[in-house]
């Protein structure tokens, strides 16, 4: 039992680490506009049209679904410090009320802190987009400009992971440079904005971490112009167009994506079966849409690594299973081998065969609960050991990958029962062949076995 302990519970960490990672991009469902792909989910997605009614719909006629509406974009930075490369991440514009349940990811700050109401989300911003006619058949090129053009605007906040910090020492707590956006899902649109980073989150896999930073939805809702806009334009012939735009009242109905939060099932023994039968609703809802469940995500971004890990290790408690059943019945049988004799006495003395079939079952179902909780003692020490020093491997960028377990309640019971049932059933054969005996041949082996 201490091996399917351990191997349940990592099981579980696992899991656990699938839910705080790809259900940040995802949740339990994303909708996306149908020109859209699974690619996309890292910042390229088209504007999806009525994004706020689709929202509002699936929280008022899917019973305890949550909703909530994401802006996206992808972004580079050059810090322009020694031995510093230009790297790139993907920005997520999230409503802060809601993320806690859809997400969670305000509970995996580590360092830094939350969005607050305060923050300088849009207090002043003047953008300056700049569209540049492309020569002969080339696509125009639009460059935006959303930085604090004047000396009061403050740089928009950000949170980043933690990977990325460890990566560059420049992006830390308190650090602000400048960021290109893009600005359009499918087009050559672009924007320039400083950010502050007042954050670093950890979601268990560093690979997330240094590639997905978060925004206010309503950062990137100003910087891809997802409002009313007003301003000057000045047209050169030939050239192209500069605007000057003031302030921007944004459409808070308006993002690229909307992520769905599920009810929790009533157990955790099969989530993607879980997460397909939650897309198969969500797609029922909206048909000519396109919806990736999380399993869809980690599939792309991991191949079926998760896939074959999980099966590899319910194979190996299968196997490890079978095994437990083999030793309790080799046991009994030898138990029994040796107390043939006293068979032979009790029966001679009138014991009845459901008699003795009761005594060496009942003796399989005390063995079968000792196990169990010898197991569970035995696999909390482990962990707790494991735990104590802290066990990890190397990942990507120097990281690492941390090494852990994870035990609910209903893995303890199962612990607890599995044993006892396998050591009834090994038990059953031997004790009914024991009290199939007759006295006279019990007595007989029994002497011959002396």
């Amino acid at each position: 039992m201490t091996s399917f302990m351990l191997e349940n519970a990592y099981l579980n960490y696992m899991m656990q680490v699938v839910d705080d990672t790809t259900k940040l991009v995802t949740a339990d469902a994303i909708i996306v506009d149908e020109s859209s792909n699974i690619r996309d989910l890292y910042g390229t997605e088209s504007e999806l049209k009525n994004a706020g009614e689709i929202a509002r719909r699936i929280e008022r006629d899917l019973p305890g679904y949550k909703a909530s509406i994401r802006v996206t974009a992808q972004g580079t930075y050059g810090l322009g410090e020694e031995g510093e490369v230009i790297d790139g991440c993907g920005i997520q514009g999230i409503d802060p009320l809601k993320e806690g349940y859809i997400s969670g990811i305000a509970g995996k700050i580590v360092q830094g802190r939350f969005f607050r109401d305060d923050d300088p989300i849009l207090r002043g911003h003047t953008p300056l987009y700049i569209e540049i006619k492309g020569p002969g058949g080339l696509p125009d090129f639009s460059y935006g400009a959303g930085e604090k053009l004047r000396e009061y605007e403050e740089p928009y906040p950000i949170v980043v992971g933690s990977t990325a910090a460890k990566i560059h020492p420049s992006v830390d707590i308190g650090k602000e440079f400048q960021i290109t956006l893009s600005v359009s899902g499918k087009e050559k649109s672009y924007a320039t904005v400083t950010v502050k980073v007042i954050g670093l989150y950890e979601s268990g896999t560093p690979t997330l971490d240094a590639l997905v930073w978060f925004m206010h939805a309503d950062s990137l809702r100003e910087i891809k112009r997802y409002g009313q806009i007003t301003g000057k334009d000045w047209h050169i012939p030939g050239v192209g167009t500069f605007r000057g735009y003031n302030p921007i009242d944004i459409d808070p109905d308006r993002g690229d994506a909307v992520l769905i939060r599920a009810p929790d099932p009533l157990h955790k023994l099969d989530p993607i079966g879980h997460s397909e039968s939650v897309k198969e609703e969500v797609i029922g809802f909206v048909p000519f849409l396109k919806v990736y469940s999380w399993h869809d995500f980690l599939i792309y971004i991991a191949g079926s690594m998760q896939d074959v890990v999980t099966i590899m290790l319910w194979g190996s408690i299968g196997v490890t299973l079978l095994l437990c059943g083999a030793a309790i019945k080799y046991v009994m049988d030898s138990i029994i081998m040796r107390k043939t004799r006293e068979i032979g006495s009790l029966k001679a003395f009138g014991a009845r065969d459901r008699v003795i079939f009761k005594i060496y079952l009942f003796q399989g179902l005390i063995i079968g609960f000792i196990a169990g909780i010898l197991g569970i003692i035995i696999s909390i020490i482990v962990m707790q050991l494991v735990n104590f020093y802290g066990l990890s491997v190397e990942f990507i960028a120097g990281t690492q990958l941390k090494v852990d377990f994870i035990i609910n309640w209903l893995t303890i019971l199962i612990a607890i029962a599995l044993p006892v049932i396998l050591a009834v059933i090994a038990a059953a054969l031997p004790a009914k062949k024991a009290s199939m005996l007759s006295p006279v041949e019990a007595l007989r082996k029994g002497e011959l076995a002396l």
